[in-house]
């Protein structure tokens, strides 16, 4: 039978405790890089779900502020242009209106000087559509009499119309603002001169 010492037995348990301790070390250090890997895991998810939601947040801003902050008083360039083609052509219809309206006297006139065409007396009313120190208009025919020329306190002052009613001059004045003259405004004359409009009532 094999025969120990005690020394060699001490030597046996030694080995065997130095054994366990790094079989220990391993199993923790093992475990720790496993826990470490979750952990990172974990994280990068996490990051992952916060920066999605950043980037579904900066996309709904986004289409929010394109879609639903454009204030209301703006329009598309689209309309604009529709706007303006519509305008463009109300000022073709105002100006061919008041040329056949022109021809129209005209040749009512021409045929006899003192028949009810003259406005010889009567209250007409007009819209004034400017006022200017410096510009002179005056290239248009003096037969052309729906437009007139009217020049006081060192203005050329230009309106439209001949108008028998206060009504049919507020209607056109109306049409002349939709177009773009905001400043339009009825003026009333008598033998061709300006009166005040509360005389002309």
């Amino acid at each position: 039978m094999a025969f120990i010492t005690d020394e060699e037995l001490q030597e046996l348990k030694d080995q065997i405790d130095k054994v366990e301790e790094e079989k220990r070390s391993a199993t923790y250090l093992s475990e720790k890089a496993v826990k470490d890997e979750k952990e990172n895991s974990r994280k990068f998810k996490i990051a992952t779900i916060i920066l999605g939601i950043l980037a579904l947040l900066g996309v709904a801003g986004t289409v929010y502020f394109m879609n639903f902050s454009t204030p209301s008083d703006m329009i598309s360039q689209k309309d604009h242009k529709s706007e303006l083609g519509i305008r463009d052509n109300k000022i073709s219809e105002l100006e061919a209106t008041l040329q056949n309206l022109s021809m129209n006297q005209e040749l009512a006139s021409d045929g006899n000087t003192e028949s009810a065409g003259s406005l010889d007396g009567e209250i007409v009313y007009a819209v004034q559509i400017g006022a200017f120190e410096e510009k002179n208009l005056s290239l248009y025919s003096d037969n052309f009499v729906n437009f007139k020329e009217i020049k006081s306190e060192g203005f050329n002052k230009y309106a439209l119309g001949n108008f028998e009613t206060l009504t049919e001059a507020k209607r056109f004045r109306r049409e002349l603002v939709r177009l773009g003259f905001r400043n339009a405004f009825i003026g009333s004359y008598q033998d061709g001169k300006r009166i005040k409009i509360e005389e002309a009532w």
